[in-house]
């Protein structure tokens, strides 16, 4: 017994010379594995680090560097395994727990990542790293003030740490603080002016407060510094449609296209640029493509039933929104163009439901009380009505809709409690100047008004001159049945719709 335990004290002290003999060895590899990662030849580097395993099985080092590899290379479940090894051979390593963090959060199991961060931190506070990944997670989570406070907290430790004040700016525009979102992301394009990232990023934020030109200014530096990047010609191809420059949107979203030809919300976003040049058919062919490629695209379905309802194809048009309300049932607009849809099938009823929606989902949406309005107008309850008008003017005071279908109801219901040739007068024209008297439909709405007010010889000048501007014969006749009342002296009485 004593001769074998010698033995055995012997072998164990071989063993553990061997092991140290080996970590040098070990260490060569490890070394030759980071210069692997660095050229990103990740196959490399994980077969050297998994050679430095093989010589020295205990060397924590070699487990975290591979556990690092298998993260670039998008594997998070071998880099959890070993960064966990790394962890059991050396709990004091801050960074296996670093990059076992950044795994989980690959993931998306947030609670681990902070977890993982958390320990990091305790054993080296001096991260700051760290600190901005436990801010993504935060920001993830939705606790923005937790993200901002280790955001922050990176920038005390490196206080040129570009990344940091590019994630608190994405964290202040979250917020509703646009103010110091671009102050950060100024901050982050100082430190680094070659990233585009801090570029598109703030474009957003000019984009949200109505700057379309800075916007537009920022995304163009950020596709000087990366043009082959479709989601910033898409933004940029958003601004010009917010701007009404058509033709530069539609140029930007081909550009996206052909570089991401699979990328569904460039087609989605060329849609509505299409229909408002009045292209339908390709409004609707570009939906298809964004739809095809995404099936859960509850904007582009929205889109093709807009698309569909200008069209006239009210029954398409229903199935869209249907699909589109389906898909995303807090979609206030969807409700608003399906109620649209109704309110042109003559169905008020279901107009007004829908209209009910949209405005419950969206109590500033000015247009649907616009159009529940004119539905309760239809439907002979003028005061209701008259409340809609109201509350659509207040929301949108630079809105002519609402004026003319005010000016409507005041000069032609069929309640004389609610007429005022005077008031319909004033409203018609405030409609007609702010649409420059381009409108048939505005210019007869003032002819009906004066017919109120008893001022016959204006009514049969803007019902003439509002004859002028239709374009259709089943637009024009209407007008002209409105025409001869008016030269017969007999103002028009709006009947409700039973």
């Amino acid at each position: 017994m004593v001769r074998q335990f010698i033995f055995a004290a012997v072998v164990i002290v071989f063993s553990s010379s061997a092991i140290f003999a080996a970590e040098p060895i070990a260490a060569d590899f490890v070394e030759q594995g980071d210069l692997s990662l660095k050229k990103g030849e990740l196959d490399k580097a994980i077969s050297d680090y998994t050679e430095a395993i093989r010589i020295a099985p205990t060397l924590a080092e070699a487990f975290r560097h591979r556990g690092s590899a298998w993260g670039k290379k998008g594997d998070p479940d071998n880099a959890i395994k070993d960064c966990t090894e790394a962890i059991r051979l050396d709990p004091k390593d801050a960074s296996a727990y670093y990059t076992r963090g950044r795994a989980w959060l690959d993931k998306g199991d947030l609670d681990n990542t902070i977890q993982d961060l958390d320990q990091s931190l305790t054993i080296d506070p001096k991260q700051p790293d760290a600190c901005t990944i436990r801010g993504v997670a935060w920001y993830k989570k939705g606790s923005l003030d937790n993200a901002i406070k280790d955001y922050t907290e990176a920038i005390r430790i490196d206080a040129q740490y570009e990344m940091a004040y590019n994630n608190r700016g994405a964290a202040w525009s979250r917020k509703g603080d646009p103010e110091n979102a671009i102050k950060d992301y100024t901050e982050a394009i100082r430190i680094c002016p070659k990233n585009d990232g801090p570029y598109y990023n703030r474009g957003l934020v000019w984009g949200k407060k109505g700057d379309l030109d800075k916007a537009i200014g920022d995304y163009t530096e950020a596709i000087q510094i990366d043009p082959k990047n479709a989601t910033v010609y898409i933004e940029r191809g958003r601004a010009w449609y917010w701007k009404g420059d058509l033709n530069n949107a539609i140029n930007d979203f081909n550009v996206a296209i052909q570089l991401d030809p699979k990328n569904a919300s460039a087609f989605s976003n060329r849609g509505p640029t299409w229909m408002k040049k009045g292209d339908l058919d390709n409004a609707i062919n570009d939906y298809n493509v964004a739809i095809q490629l995404d099936p859960t695209n509850a904007l582009a379905y929205y889109g093709r039933g807009w698309s569909w309802q200008r069209k006239g194809d009210l029954d398409i048009a229903i199935s869209d929104y249907n699909e589109a309300i389906r898909l995303d049932p807090k979609n206030a607009q969807a409700y608003y163009g399906r109620g649209a849809s109704w309110h042109n099938k003559g169905d008020l009823n279901k107009a007004i439901t829908d209209y009910d929606e949209a405005i419950q989902l969206d109590p500033k949406m000015a247009q649907a009380f616009t159009c529940r309005g004119k539905a309760w107008s239809q439907k002979g309850e003028p005061d209701r009505a008259m409340e809609d008008f109201d509350e659509a003017i207040k929301l949108d005071p630079n809105d002519a809709g609402v004026y003319t279908s005010l000016a409507w109801l005041l000069g032609t219901c069929s309640n004389p409690d609610f007429r005022n040739g005077a008031k319909a007068v004033e409203f018609a024209k405030k409609a007609c100047e702010m649409t420059e008297w381009r409108k048939a439909r505005y210019l007869a709405t003032l002819a009906a008004a004066h017919a109120e007010a008893g001022t016959f010889p204006e009514a049969v000048k803007w019902q003439e001159k509002a004859i002028e501007l239709t374009v259709t014969a089943s637009e024009r006749e209407p007008f002209r049945q409105l025409l001869e009342l008016y030269k017969q002296g007999k103002p028009y009485r709006d009947e409700a719709k039973k």
